[in-house]
């Protein structure tokens, strides 16, 4: 019996469910999130939202503010430049290990993502190309820790580029740009490759940073404008 969409997304486990709304732009920065409201969409007791509000916090997604409640965290220029950075150094570092194990099933495999990709017409399927392409890649290092670390930073990156997507005809630039990398990674040219991840992944930095200030005054005009998270007492 084919399984309802219903089903599939009950079987998500509800911190992923949560994730989801505030990395698409569902649940805004400074939203508050009301256990007992969550709690009944989803059927479920306080005990697992709360558990969920935990391990948002942990991944940097919610602020808990002890004696107010749970916050969709803010998106700040700094953090945004610090995951930059991050992405930098360990992805270039992950780049170094896996060119030289890059083989043809990872090269279909990473063809088949961006022919896929070339054909999305929106955000999220966007969103999840653009990571499964790094990760193809990155994964033939056969580094699993790095490669954790790594998918930590790309789901608070998510937030931002999502932005991006909104605001800017970055798709075009980024495919381009993956078609490149790609190319110098089946050419097992090292300098190159690192070069053109570079360089993809600072400027989808700037871009970030650009897109955050344009929302940030936008949203200051707007009569909905959602106050940041307040700080802990």
């Amino acid at each position: 019996m084919k399984k309802s969409a219903d089903s599939k997304l009950s079987s998500t486990p509800l911190v992923e469910r949560l994730r989801e709304r505030i990395a698409n732009g569902t649940w805004v920065p400074g939203t508050q999130l009301r256990q007992d409201l969550i709690a009944k969409e989803f059927g479920t007791s306080h005990i697992p939202v709360r558990e969920a509000f935990v391990q948002l916090q942990a991944s940097g997604f919610v602020t808990i503010v002890p004696n107010r409640g749970a916050f969709v965290s803010a998106m700040t220029t700094a953090e945004a430049s610090q995951l930059t950075e991050m992405r930098v150094v360990l992805e270039l570092l992950a780049l170094d290990s896996a060119i030289d194990f890059f083989g043809a099933d990872d090269e279909a495999a990473a063809r088949a993502i961006l022919d896929r990709d070339s054909k999305a017409k929106d955000i999220e399927h966007w969103s999840v190309d653009n990571w499964a392409f790094h990760r193809v890649i990155y994964q033939a290092s056969d580094k699993s820790h790095l490669m954790e670390t790594l998918e930590t930073i790309w789901r608070k990156t998510d937030r931002y580029l999502r932005l991006v997507w909104q605001l800017e005809r970055y798709q075009d630039i980024s495919f381009a740009e993956h078609l490149e990398i790609l190319d110098a990674v089946l050419a097992r040219n090292r300098r190159a490759a690192k070069r053109l991840t570079r360089a993809h992944i600072e400027s989808a930095g700037t871009v970030m940073q650009d897109a955050l200030r344009e929302t940030r005054a936008a949203s200051r005009l707007s009569p909905t404008h959602c106050p940041e998270p307040p700080e802990p007492d």
